[in-house]
Formats: structure tokens, sequence, C-alpha cells
């Protein structure tokens, strides 16, 4: 099928950066909502980039939904950090995973710099990044739902949080121990809408078409206006 202009156009992203408050240039992609739809702030797994979202990015695209897709801290074009701690690789060592949840409430402040009101910004993560998305849904009581791709307990450190009231989705495969375990008690606490995905970790659970196509349309749904 040949790509219309229009098609092109709609795909598109914006490379925008912003600032954290503790000294990091955050890199991301933005592709602004349709009028009354969310944003979704998207964090992705270790050593990975905000890359990995851009099937998804664009299928909410084409449903007038925003997406800002991060670099996280360390990765890729977010290497611009206080002096000594500019590659994720030490993050481990220095204990410093948690504080990466600066990177979405920077992203969530910048979209509020550009007219995006606070009750339509939502969380959403895969991996290390489903944690932090938690982190920082847990604490805003005006995000709107929050999008959980392989969970855990406690992963590098970074705590799963809920929140009662708070719209959450998660996902994981059962061959992906903890993260199944994590989505079983996010279930079971009645904290989350489950799915098992046949298999893959992360966005790697977008490879089974039926797996992608139920979360894309669950975040559409979420992010309609209210």
């Amino acid at each position: 099928m040949p790509v219309t202009a229009a098609a092109v156009v709609l795909a598109a992203a914006q490379a925008v950066t912003f600032a954290t408050q503790d000294g990091w240039t955050i890199a991301a992609d933005y592709r602004p909502a349709s009028k009354g739809k969310a944003t979704v702030i998207l964090a992705h797994g270790v050593g990975s980039a905000g890359v990995e979202w851009t099937r998804f990015c664009e299928a909410l695209a084409a449903k007038g939904v925003g997406t800002l897709a991060l670099d996280l801290r360390g990765h890729a074009g977010s290497r611009r950090g206080p002096p000594g701690a500019t590659d994720f690789t030490g993050f481990d060592a220095w204990g410093a995973w948690p504080a990466a949840a600066e990177d979405l409430r920077a992203a969530a402040a910048w979209l509020k710099s550009k007219g995006v009101a606070d009750s339509r910004i939502a969380f959403g993560g895969a991996s290390i990044g489903a944690n932090l998305a938690s982190v920082v849904a847990a604490e805003r009581k005006s995000a709107p739902f929050l999008l959980l791709l392989s969970p855990s307990g406690n992963y590098r450190g970074v705590v799963i949080k809920t929140r009662k009231g708070l719209k959450t989705f998660a996902a994981a495969s059962p061959a992906d121990g903890y993260a199944f375990v994590g989505v079983k008690e996010l279930e079971a606490g009645k904290a989350a809408v489950a799915l098992y995905a046949p298999g893959g970790h992360g966005v790697q659970m977008f490879e089974d078409r039926a797996t992608f196509d139920r979360i894309v349309a669950w975040t559409a749904a979420a992010a309609a206006p209210r």
C-alpha cells in the first residue's frame, strides 16, 4: 500500500529537549494530541531508547492520542547530565535508577508549559520504565491513566506504586517471571486490568498483533475526552 502525504504528516514526531531539576537534559519525540485527548509520557527499558515506542506512537497518533516518548537519562540522546553521571551503565552501582522518575516529572512539566492540562497527561512505560511511570502517576492525582508493560514489584530499586482510582492496564507474558508475578499481584489487588501476552518483555510483546491491537485500543479509549 502506498504511503500518502497525510500519513507521513500524521506519523511525524517533533524532537524536543527539556531539563530535569537534578541537571539532566532529556531528549524526547513528541506527537501532539488532538483537541481534548490525552498525551501519554512513555518511558523505555534499560539500555533502550524512546524509539522503541515508535510503532505504538504512530498507532496512537492515528487515533488522535498524543505521545511524548523519552530517552531516559544516560540513554541515547539524554547523556548530558551531572559530571560523572552521563551513562546508565553505572546506575546499578550508584543506586541511581529511582532518580530517573525526575525525567517523567520534567516531561509532565514540559507538556504543561505547552498548554497540556494536568488532567490530560498520562503515563506509560516498559520494564523499568513501567515502574518509573507508576511512581509518577501515583503521585499525580490528576493523571487519567497508567499503562504498564512488564512491571515488577521492585526493579533495580524502583518500587512499583499504585493509587486508588487510577485507571491502569498492565501486561506481561507468562514466561517473563518477575513481570508475570507483578501483573498477577496488580490484578489480584484490583489495581489494574491485566493482559497476558504470548511472549516477550516490554515492547517485545507488541510482536503479537492481537496484544498490540488490544493495548492500542485500551490506551485510545482511556485517552478519549472526558
